[in-house]
C-alpha cells in the first residue's frame, strides 16, 4: 500500500477517521449527460473513481468501505445498461482480486446472490436477467470472497443486487430457521447476527455518504445505519476527488455522536 505524504498526515492529525464508510455513489448518468457523454461512459467513469477512492480510503485509515454498486431497484433500467453493468462488475472483480490479495483486503458481497427479491422479477426479466445476477458474476463474487476470507487489514463490501428491505427480509428468515433449530431455547438470538454484515469487525457504518445532491438513504443498510452520520455531497460521483473524501472526514469529525446518551 502506498504511503501517505507528510502533508496528508498533518491534515489527518486532528481528524477522527471513520472505521466504516458506506457510500451511495449517485450521479453517474447525470454527470455523463452534462458532459455530452453516453450513459455507459458515465458508469465507467464511476467505476474508475470507486477504484481510486477505495485505495485512498485505505491509505487514510478507513478500515471498512461499503459501496452500493447495484440496488434491487436498478433492475428497472434498460436491458443494454444492465448487461453492460454486469460486465463491468465482472471485470472489476478480476482486477480487484489481485489487488485485494496483495494488500490483504477482505472482499464481501452484500445482497442477494441468487434469485430476486419481491417485486424485482418483472423488471429483471424485462432487462434480460429473469434469474437475477448472471451465474458468472455469482461465481466471481464467491471466488473473491473465498480467496480473501483470511484477510483482516481492510474490508470492502460490494453491495450488488442489494436492497435494505430485502436484506431485513432475508435476515428474519434466517433468524426464524435458526430459532426453529433451537427447540425453544432462544437465548442470544439477535437479528444483527443474520444481517449481511454480520461477523465483521465494523458491521455498522459510521458515515453514510451520498453524492449528487440527493438527500436520502434509499434504505441502504437500514438497521446498521441507525446511528450513522449522514453526509451529502452535491457532486456527481464521477467528479469526486481525494479532497472530497477529506472534506467528508472533516465533516464527520465535527459531529458529536451521543448514540442516544
Amino acid at each position: 500500500m502506498r504511503e501517505i505524504s507528510n502533508a496528508l498526515k498533518r491534515r489527518l492529525e486532528d481528524l477522527t477517521v471513520p472505521n466504516h464508510l458506506a457510500v451511495i455513489p449517485d450521479g453517474n448518468r447525470r454527470w455523463a449527460a452534462e458532459l455530452g457523454l453516453s450513459v455507459m461512459e458515465g458508469h465507467r467513469a464511476g467505476f474508475e473513481v470507486a477504484k481510486s477512492l477505495s485505495r485512498f480510503c485505505r491509505r487514510i485509515g478507513i478500515h471498512t468501505l461499503t459501496i452500493w454498486a447495484f440496488s434491487t431497484e436498478n433492475w428497472k433500467r434498460d436491458a443494454a445498461q444492465v448487461s453492460a453493468l454486469m460486465a463491468l462488475y465482472e471485470d472489476w472483480l478480476t482486477e480487484l482480486l489481485a489487488e485485494a490479495i496483495e494488500e490483504e483486503v477482505r472482499v464481501i458481497h452484500l445482497g442477494r446472490l441468487e434469485g430476486l427479491p419481491k417485486g424485482a422479477t418483472g423488471p429483471a426479466a424485462a432487462a434480460g436477467f429473469p434469474e437475477g445476477l448472471p451465474i458468472s458474476l455469482q461465481q466471481g463474487l464467491i471466488d473473491i470472497e473465498n480467496k480473501t476470507a483470511g484477510h483482516e487489514r481492510n474490508v470492502i463490501n460490494l453491495a450488488i443486487n442489494y436492497g435494505g428491505e430485502d436484506e431485513v427480509s432475508r435476515a428474519v428468515g434466517k433468524l426464524i430457521r435458526d430459532s426453529n433449530l433451537r427447540e425453544g431455547n432462544h437465548d442470544g438470538l439477535d437479528l444483527a447476527n443474520f444481517l449481511d454484515t454480520a461477523g465483521q469487525l465494523h458491521p455498522n457504518p459510521d458515515v453514510v455518504w451520498r453524492t449528487s445532491g440527493e438527500m436520502r438513504s434509499s434504505g441502504f443498510l437500514p438497521l446498521q445505519s441507525a446511528y450513522a452520520e449522514l453526509v451529502f455531497s452535491p457532486k456527481f460521483f464521477p467528479a469526486l476527488t481525494e479532497e472530497d473524501v477529506l472534506e467528508m472526514v472533516a465533516e464527520y469529525s465535527a459531529r458529536i455522536r451521543r448514540f442516544g446518551g
